[in-house]
């Protein structure tokens, strides 16, 4: 495997990306929940410590990625959903209602992109860019599910 065709299966999660529908929908469900349970249940510093590193990687292979297909923001990029969700879950409790309350507002977001989501969007450009709008709709989410957290118990 080339390291150019590395970087794209990374960015696309294996072939999650290449689902024909709701790819990124996919990738939250298929990749985001379990790596928000495996995080959930290790220490606090340790998962920021995976979830910065995870949104460092998201960056460089979505670059690598869009340089590779020669396109803006490849729809098959779906690495930043994953990034996006775990920005959502970290630090809540991880419950069967949280993990839903977490899929849908990220989703939400990530798809609506209310400013300042859709400022990140239009000005960021490369792997940042791509990452960016993601970090933001899970700073969005995350915030919402804790709220709603509080007062749905």
């Amino acid at each position: 495997m080339t390291k150019c065709s590395l970087y794209v299966c990374v960015a696309l999660l294996g072939g999650i990306g290449r689902f024909p529908y709701a790819s990124g929908t996919v990738a939250t469900i298929l990749a985001g929940i379990p790596f928000a349970c495996i995080l959930g249940f290790l220490p606090l510093p340790v998962s920021i410590f995976l979830l910065s590193l995870v949104i460092l990687v998201s960056c460089h292979v979505s670059e690598q990625t869009e340089r590779a297909f020669q396109t803006h923001d490849p729809k098959e990029v779906v690495i930043d959903e994953l990034a996006g969700y775990l920005i959502t879950m970290i630090g809540l409790p991880i419950t069967v209602k949280s993990i839903f309350l977490g899929v849908v507002a990220f989703r939400l977001f990530d798809i609506w992109k209310p400013w300042p989501i859709s400022f990140f969007d239009q000005k960021a450009k490369g792997g940042l860019g791509i990452v960016l709008d993601d970090v933001a709709a899970g700073v969005f989410a995350h915030i919402s599910v804790w709220i709603i957290l509080q007062f749905w118990n």
